[in-house]
């Protein structure tokens, strides 16, 4: 018998199994599972983790204090549903394996996932309006925050990072102030816990947060890369944040979703018509129920291509009577057609809760939803309009309706007068005595002003469903000093005809037809209309032309500006468009850590009087007024002579505005020439919160009298 090999061979056998039961897997946790949670009342919910394989688990619930066991499965897997009671807390929950967890300070409440693109992820460290009172009020215990980073994936995964948060000022802070209001007033209004939980990331679009599989699966959704273009901030394939940011909750209880996102599909607005209700559907089958889904339509903002904003509002509008349970906000009024952040933020979330609170919490004698458009009726040359959301009357605010375009059989649109009769609106037009078809706040940036008796806004629309067909007319101006006047040229890809009006009276029925360029010497407003293939386009350009000395005069950048502040292009700077107090209104140039330094040449030497630009300060944005400010003349272009200079010290304030550079001469100079230039401080100084990154300087039109 050889002793010395079974003892070998005993010895082998229990340094295994030591070894095997010190390796033993301990239990584990999703990051939403874990303290100051809330979890879904009155309801079934689901625990789950991971452990050893076959690992016996004991869970139990401190408000019913039941033991409740589950086995692991083979791939060291678990899961249970337990019960839960009415609105309360704060419970404990034990978790018992081969380790313990104890869950602290577990409430029983509502649970809701916010989700979407920048307008829902921008929280008051990016401001807005009222942040500060309301961050420094917001001591909320019954309200819990569970915010997941910016994460992405190429598969779906089970957990992500993240922590459950007590609503305080200083977790609220960078949280969605969309969210935060929305559960705010949920828990005013229900006096029970609220969970909220932040999914969001700005630049995004719909198709990465919906499964791949939905994608691939439809022919048109998996053109995506034909529209949705590149970026180095935000993902743009399709599923990665549903995999990382959303697959990883579907186990965890909701009681709902809201979502503000559609900014980003704009490029693709035809095709959001039936992705977004995909994406939707998608959720409900991931989470296994038929989740109240309510959203914020887009706000009129002033996008590069026409309609595409309408586009997108109407899909969204669409979206309400093609999924049952959905519910949409509309925020055409506290919108800003020159940033696409609006910072309205409280009544946003406040319509969300609005939707909620009437639909899913049978809240009764609440206005929750602006007036929707639902049918219509020709009566003498007019069409009447009827509305869902109004039976206690349609009013409208700050003077006449406005935004209504009447067409007939033509498919021409044309400017249309709209009265209220009670809870209808009659919507005529001089140029159409035959409707056939009216829209409503049909355009990229219109503003509408009509309201239901609940001061709720009215959602865009359109009756008819022609299809959209866009075509842009170009209009150059140039000065002609030897006519001593400017030529206008229009011009557009594919277009048959071209007519024109110079008074602002819409072109479909008394324009000029564009046969050559052509002068104009005054101020005017010229608005231009493709036809082509029969017929017209849906949006006509317009261009509005104000005079002085330097408009549209030849200008040479020395340096150029960037992009997005580059709307005018190389003649912004001296269009005639003054800037107004938002450098999101297309009529500022900026230049990022670079100096500004352009030219002006007016063709022959002239009487100067004055000379003007501004400059706009918004140091929170990083936009610095300029260092120094200089005018300079010339009569050959090469001898310049410095004729004003103006140096800034810079203070640490957060005033926002425009500020005016100008200079008269004592009586007047003649000059061919003029030099603007402004000089940049280059990057963001040290006591600034972005100190060290390039600073801006946004400069706006240059006039001279």
């Amino acid at each position: 018998m050889d002793l010395k090999g079974n003892y070998n061979i005993l010895f082998k056998f229990l340094f295994l199994f030591l070894v095997c039961t010190g390796l033993r897997a301990e239990v584990r946790l999703p990051a939403v599972l874990s303290d100051h949670m809330v979890l879904q009342r009155n309801s079934t919910v689901r625990l789950w983790g991971w452990s050893g394989a076959s690992e016996e688990i004991n869970i139990t619930p401190g408000w019913d204090q039941h033991t409740y066991d589950i086995k692991a499965d083979r791939n060291a897997c678990w899961e249970i549903l337990i019960p839960t009671p009415d609105a309360g807390g704060p419970y404990d929950i034990e978790i018992q394996g081969s380790n313990t967890i104890i869950l602290n300070d577990i409430l029983i409440g509502e649970v809701w996932i916010c989700s979407g693109q920048s307008n829902m992820e921008w929280s008051a460290i990016n401001g807005y309006d009222g942040a500060e009172e309301e961050v420094a009020n917001a001591n909320y215990p019954q309200i819990r925050l569970f915010q997941i980073p910016k994460t992405t994936s190429p598969h779906p995964q089970d957990d992500c990072e993240g922590i459950w948060e007590i609503c305080s000022p200083e977790t609220v802070e960078d949280f969605s102030a969309v969210g935060y209001h929305f559960g705010k007033y949920l828990q005013d209004q229900l006096n029970v816990p609220i969970g909220l939980i932040q999914a969001a990331w700005g630049g995004t679009a719909a198709e990465v947060w919906t499964p791949r599989e939905v994608i691939d699966g439809d022919p048109e959704f998996s053109k995506w890369d034909q529209f949705l273009g590149t970026s180095d901030y935000w993902p743009r394939t399709p599923a990665y944040l549903y995999n990382a940011m959303i697959h990883p909750l579907v186990n965890f209880k909701l009681a709902g979703a809201i979502w503000y996102q559609g900014e980003s599909n704009t490029a693709n607005p035809l095709v959001y018509r039936d992705l977004f209700p995909a994406m939707i559907n998608s959720w409900r089958e991931a989470w296994d129920f038929p989740m109240p889904f309510y959203y914020v339509q887009i706000a009129p903002y002033n996008y590069g291509t026409p309609l595409q904003g309408a586009l997108v509002r109407e899909a969204q509008l669409q979206t309400l009577s093609k999924i049952p349970n959905t519910g949409m906000v509309v925020v055409s009024d506290i919108g800003n057609i020159y940033d696409i952040h609006p910072r309205n933020k409280i009544d946003v979330g406040i319509r969300l809760a609005k939707w909620a609170l009437a639909r899913t919490y049978g809240v009764k004698d609440i206005s929750y939803s602006g007036p929707l458009y639902q049918t219509y009726r020709v009566e003498n040359g007019q069409m009447i309009l009827s509305f869902k959301y109004a039976e206690e009357g349609l009013l409208s605010k700050e003077g006449p309706l406005k935004g209504y375009l009447l067409a007939g059989s033509d498919q021409i649109f044309y400017p249309a007068n709209a009265v209220i009769k009670g809870n209808e609106v009659i919507v005529s037009s001089d140029y159409v005595l035959d409707p056939v078809a009216v829209r409503f706040g049909f355009d990229n940036t219109t503003e509408t002003n009509l309201f239901n008796q609940f001061e709720m806004p009215a959602s865009s629309f359109r009756t008819d469903d022609w299809p959209i067909i866009t075509k842009d007319v170009q209009i150059d101006i140039a000065y002609k000093p030897e006519a001593r006047a400017y030529l206008v040229s229009l011009s557009g890809e594919g277009v048959d005809e071209i007519k024109y009006t110079i008074n602002g009276d819409p072109p479909g029925l008394s324009g000029l037809t564009y046969r050559q360029p052509f002068y104009i010497d005054k101020e005017c407003t010229i608005k231009a209309l493709a036809f082509f293939d029969g017929r017209c386009s849906d949006a006509s350009t317009t261009k509005v032309v104000k005079m002085n000395l330097a408009t549209y005069k030849p200008i040479q950048h020395d340096t150029r500006y960037d992009a997005p502040f580059s709307a005018g292009g190389d003649q912004a700077l001296v269009d005639g468009l003054i800037g107004g107090n938002s450098v999101n209104d297309g009529k500022w140039q900026g230049y990022l850590g670079k100096n500004l330094s352009a030219t002006i040449d007016f063709g022959e030497r002239i009487e100067i009087k004055k000379i003007t630009t501004r400059a706009y300060k918004n140091q929170n944005a990083g936009i610095f007024l300029p260092n120094k400010v200089t005018f300079e003349v010339s009569n050959d272009g090469e001898r310049f002579i410095e004729v004003y200079r103006k140096p800034l010290f810079h203070s640490r304030d957060e005033e926002t505005k425009p500020f005016e550079y100008s200079f008269s001469f004592k009586g007047s100079r003649k000059a061919r020439y003029i030099r603007v230039s402004a000089d940049n401080m280059g990057i963001c100084p040290g006591w600034h919160k972005q100190a060290g990154e390039k600073a801006w300087i946004m400069l706006d039109e240059i006039t001279v009298e």
